[in-house]
């Protein structure tokens, strides 16, 4: 240590010029000559180094590992004081640096602040006085000089050498690169090292090849082991010096794209031009240009592509690159339309990314399969790479095969909360992916989403049993596990059509209408099909395939046209996409033409087809577009519609689809202006309507009071609207007022003698219907019985929808509902006493396993009702003598039962009741009948004996 002591004494002897004087006060900075102050200096290292120049200098090279220069020593020691001074601070600052541990943070090997202040003070003299006074005489030319030396100096590229040599000891010491302390000797440095390699390029001076590897290496270790930034603006700076010779230009041309093709080249880059960038160029444009040179070899361009997509990963958590992110979008871009080869490496590194979402590992069945953090970087990443330049971004066709995946990711995601950014960001991919394709390739897409049962083979999927559940532990965050429950249903039109009304991408959302209002008549004919395909080989099925086969059919079948009537429907309401209609008018017109065309088609297979729903939306939808269009007349209409819609209503049969059809040619045949078309028909019913739609309880209820005058009357106006009075009637029954209720309910009464089949089969569905309230679900089910009530006899034509419907009820776990199911099925059965027998067993087992397994207790006194009301309206016993010996059973076990309830063994006494009396009626019927005298001769072709032990009348 007392010889470092005395180093860092001889620096405090020293003067240097510049510096921080309240740092560097023991360094006695003057105001003196250079030359003054170097002599002063050379002065002080003799008084502490005990060393001739000769020794010095063979010393240094022997220590610097330059043995080739020993025979040249002599010549080394003709020097200048600025030499003489260059060499002993290599030698003092060598000594230091050796014997010195900067990096260590022990008590004994600390430094003080000071004495690094002239550590790095020496340096900074050492390279004005050294380097930067021998490089090569190019660098000293030029409009704008980097570098100046003293005129009398001549460039010694063996005194370069050394002084190279000397700094790789001192420049790499990392705690003295405080601030900018050491950027310009390291500009001089570099400048050094390129000097050499240009003198040996250009013959000047020559060096082995051992020692150009060594000069490399050094650019190597800076490039490594200090900023890179500095190192490209380094280069940068000799770059632009337009008086080197081609030898260096070519040596900085070729360092610089090494540079910019290894690992953090592109950062640095960037970093370095941003400092210096002109105002006439953007900063995008400029690096683009660098970077995407298709001169460049595949293997550097790849290097260049995967260090992009790297930066823009690490650009998302740091707000100081992320300001440079169109940088590297731009870049990338104009990259990846270089080649075909650059395409396919951003397909594969596209897909690596998602590969955990689309097969992850099996094993973690009810773990966490990725971090929400990561996830939401992932979709942030796309979001970027995609949609967030204002300059270019990659290709939103990239995204096509990841289509389904983003919408299934996004139906899950919104059923959260606190999602509202990711929701936004995956909307945003999904959008600009559509947005951006021709309308053929549009149409394909939807009919993907819609209708196929397999995605084409390069697209992706989102596992199967990938769910996005609430996260316990913080309600900010979701977790996304692969369940063990089996896949997750769902469908990707619904997830559309949401996206598609929250934003504003209205013609994006009227040409998907219209695709989807074309594709309607394709499916059902496709459909069509493929069922006749399947009765064919029906018969070479086993039963346990065969079930599979019905289950997959009745999806297929009516899955695809139930979610595009449904997306259908949500669209037409959605009030932006009326304006877009409007002004577009003519294509939709012919859509609407074409599709009529394909429903007439279709004639021969109506009867077996289920086609009125979708034909009735059509017909609807082109009488509403009459009445608000305001830039066709009527002649453009009847133009376009008219044929098809007369050869529509000829080979119809179902009179609420002619009611429709009539309506429409009605409208087409009067030649009045389109906005004066009212007659007091549509008048009336307007009045009514408006009356409906009120707020107030007498209005709802006089407005239904016409409406069923005008149904009762056959009004053609309101029969071809029925379905808009069924839709103002079901949000009408929501109303808390019994007397609005009660009206609604005869609305229902009298719409049913019209459209009975739809009114059935849309009141079961509401009434199964787990996602509405119970109180809803219970007037529903008043709604269906007095519809019932009102059928009479001809509910045996829907015997099947009533009492599934109310079978279903029977199993709800809600016992309110349950409760209600069973009553309601008690008064349908007294309803279809004959027509219940292929349902008896199904009733039985339901009302065994509420007596058996239910906690409720209304529930199992209803169930037990039905049992006696199915008796009570039974006429003759000997049709049903199958279904009495269980009833009589289960009724007698009830009704003798000490466990029973009370108002259980009322309900079974009572039913046992009736039946009794039914019994004594039929005997009286038997034995009042005429007595006739009839002689048989027995053991002569006898009859066999029926079996009385069977019969009713012996069960007593």
């Amino acid at each position: 240590m007392t010889s470092i002591n005395r180093y860092w004494v001889l620096l405090e002897s020293m003067q240097f010029s510049g510096g921080d004087k309240k740092e560097q006060q023991k360094a006695q900075y003057l105001e003196e000559s250079s030359l003054q102050r170097l002599s002063h200096n050379v002065q002080e290292f003799q008084k502490f180094i005990k060393l001739s120049p000769g020794s010095l200098v063979r010393r240094l090279i022997e220590d610097l590992e330059l043995k080739h220069l020993l025979d040249e020593s002599d010549k080394l020691l003709e020097m200048d004081i600025a030499t003489l001074y260059s060499f002993y601070c290599i030698y003092t600052l060598k000594e230091i640096a050796n014997n010195v541990n900067f990096d260590s943070n022990a008590k004994e090997d600390l430094v003080a602040e000071c004495h690094k202040s002239l550590f790095i003070a020496c340096i900074q003299d050492l390279a004005q006085w050294s380097l930067q006074q021998h490089l090569h005489p190019n660098f000293y030319e030029g409009k704008h000089v980097l570098f100046s030396k003293c005129e009398s100096k001549e460039t010694s590229f063996k005194h370069l050498e050394i002084y190279v040599k000397g700094f790789t000891h001192i420049i790499f010491i990392k705690p003295l690169h405080i601030g900018k302390s050491l950027h310009e000797p390291i500009l001089q440095y570099m400048a050094g090292i390129f000097s050499l390699l240009m003198a040996h390029e250009d013959k000047e001076y020559l060096m082995t090849d051992q020692e150009i590897i060594n000069k490399t290496a050094c650019l190597q270790r800076i490039w490594l082991s200090l900023s890179k930034t500095l190192y490209f603006r380094n280069l940068m700076l000799m770059k632009s010096n337009q008086m080197l010779s081609s030898s260096g230009q070519k040596i900085l041309q070729r360092q610089l794209l090494i540079r910019l093709w290894s690992p953090g080249g592109f950062i640095a880059l960037t970093f370095a031009l941003a400092e210096s960038k002109k105002e006439e160029e953007s900063l995008e444009e400029l690096i683009s240009r660098l970077v995407a040179q298709p001169g460049y070899s595949i293997k550097a361009q790849k290097s260049l592509l995967k260090q992009i997509l790297n930066f823009s990963q690490e650009s998302l958590d740091n707000r100081e690159l992320l300001q440079y992110m169109g940088v590297g979008l731009l870049s990338l871009r104009r990259l990846y339309d270089l080649n075909d080869e650059n395409k396919a490496f951003v397909e594969e590194w596209l897909e690596s990314q998602m590969h955990i979402l689309i097969a992850p590992d099996c094993n973690k069945k009810d773990f966490p399969i990725m971090e929400w953090s990561s996830f939401l970087r992932l979709i942030s990443l796309l979001y970027h790479l995609f949609c967030t330049s204002t300059v270019e971004c990659l290709p939103s066709n990239l995204l096509t095969p990841y289509l389904s995946l983003m919408l299934n990711m996004f139906y899950q995601v919104q059923q959260h909360n606190n999602t509202q950014i990711l929701q936004g960001r995956l909307k945003s991919i999904i959008l600009k992916c559509l947005n951006n394709r021709s309308t053929e390739e549009l149409h394909d897409l939807i009919e993907i989403l819609t209708l196929q049962k397999a995605y084409p083979k390069n697209w992706f999927v989102l596992n199967d049993c990938i769910c996005f559940q609430e996260n316990v532990l913080n309600s900010q965050e979701l977790r996304i596990i692969l369940i063990s429950d089996g896949p997750q249903l769902w469908e990707p039109l619904p997830a559309l059509i949401i996206i598609l009304k929250s934003s504003n991408f209205n013609l994006l959302s009227y040409n998907i209408f219209l695709i989807l209002f074309r594709l309607l008549p394709e499916e059902l004919i496709r459909r069509n099909e493929e069922k006749k395909t399947i009765n064919e080989n029906m018969e070479l099925l086993q039963p346990e395939d065969l079930h599979n086969i019905l289950l997959q059919e009745v999806n297929t079948t009516y899955a695809g046209r139930l979610h595009i009537i449904k997306a259908l429907e949500s669209l037409v309401q959605h009030q932006p996409l009326k304006s877009i209609i409007n002004e577009n008018i003519d294509e939709l017109l012919r859509c609407l033409s074409d599709i009529l065309i394909n429903f007439s088609e279709l004639s021969k297979q109506l009867n077996e087809m289920n086609t009125s729903t979708p034909l009735m939306i059509v017909l609807i939808l082109i009488r509403e577009i009459m009445h608000i269009s305001t830039t066709k007349t009527i002649d453009d209409f009847q133009k376009i519609l008219s044929k098809p819609l007369h050869n529509l209503y000829e080979i119809i049969d179902q009179q609420s689809l002619k009611y429709q059809i009539l309506s429409v040619l009605n409208l087409l045949q009067d030649r009045e202006n389109l906005n004066d078309r009212y007659n007091p028909l549509k008048d009336q019913f307007e009045e009514a309507r408006c009356l409906v739609e009120a707020k107030e309880s007498y209005l709802q209820v006089e407005g239904i009071e016409k409406l069923i005058k005008l149904i009762n009357c056959r009004d053609a106006y309101t029969v071809s609207n029925a379905h808009t009075i069924v839709a103002l009637a079901l949000n009408t029954l929501k109303s808390s007022e019994s007397y609005t209720f009660l009206n609604c309910v005869r609305l229902f009464a009298a719409l049913v003698t019209i459209m009975e089949a739809e009114i059935l089969d849309l009141l079961s569905d509401e009434y199964i219907a787990d996602c509405s309230t119970l109180d809803y679900r219970l007037v529903i089910g008043e709604v269906i019985l007095k519809v019932g009530h009102e059928l009479g006899p001809l509910c045996y034509k829907y015997k099947a929808i009533l009492l599934n419907c109310f079978m279903n009820g029977c199993r709800s776990p809600l016992d309110e509902f349950r409760f209600s199911a069973f009553s309601n099925l008690a008064q349908l059965c007294r309803i279809l006493t004959y027509q219940v027998h292929h349902y008896f067993q199904e009733l039985l087992h339901l009302i065994d396993c509420e007596l058996t397994s239910g906690k409720y207790l209304p529930a199992k006194r209803a169930a037990v009702m039905v049992l006696s009301d199915l008796l009570e309206g039974m006429d003759n016993l000997f049709d049903y003598e199958e279904m009495l010996l269980p009833i009589y059973r289960l009724l007698k076990c009830l009704a003798y039962s000490k466990q029973s309830d009370e108002k259980i063994r009322l309900h079974a006494t009572n039913g046992l009741k009736n039946l009794s009396e039914k019994c004594v009626k039929l005997m009286e019927t038997i034995t009042a009948s005429r007595l006739e005298k009839e002689i048989k001769i027995f053991g002569v072709k006898d009859k066999s004996k029926c079996d009385l032990k069977k019969h009713i009348l012996e069960m007593n």
